[in-house]
């Protein structure tokens, strides 16, 4: 008997004393499996919708975007290739207005000069007679010409505005 006991206390000190887990329920494995599917879903819409992603030079992914989706990775491919378009034409019309501005600061300081030219002529004029004032604008004294040949850029005749 004193076996019979040994052996009923080694088989109940090998079986635990605490009640058996409760198996979890067909809903615990569903809500797992839907709340990966969700965040699957969630991550395949943002790739898609990443221009990055349609963009890539990553030869596995641009090889899985023409065999899976041609028509998808087309429109992207036109849409990226509209972009770089629209930048470079946003890159000449900055240039373009660069230019312009500086175009417009040098006609400032010619004009500039011209009105500055003018108000000195029109002293001139108050001060000398009209016959000299016609004398010293004639450009057939020595002093006219010498002008004329050391500046030709002064000349009227071939000067120009388009430098």
């Amino acid at each position: 008997m004193t076996e019979e006991k040994n052996e009923a206390k080694i088989e109940k000190s090998l079986t635990p004393s605490s009640p058996a887990p409760k198996s979890r329920g067909t809903f615990y494995y569903i809500d797992g499996f839907l709340v990966r599917l969700s965040l699957l879903v969630l991550i395949v819409a943002l790739l898609w919708n990443w221009d990055g992603f349609w963009g890539t030079d990553i030869k596995f992914l641009t090889d899985a975007q023409t065999t899976y989706f041609p028509v998808k990775y087309e429109a992207e491919q036109l849409k990226i290739a509209a972009l770089g378009e629209k930048y470079q034409s946003l890159k000449a019309v900055r240039k373009g207005e660069t230019e312009l501005v500086a175009l417009k600061k040098e006609a400032a300081v010619l004009l500039r000069h011209y009105d500055t030219s003018i108000r000195i002529i029109k002293q001139l004029k108050q001060k000398v007679s009209p016959e000299d004032f016609e004398e010293a604008l004639k450009c057939d004294s020595s002093e006219c010409e010498n002008i004329l040949k050391s500046n030709p850029e002064a000349d009227p005749m071939t000067y120009s505005f388009n430098k």
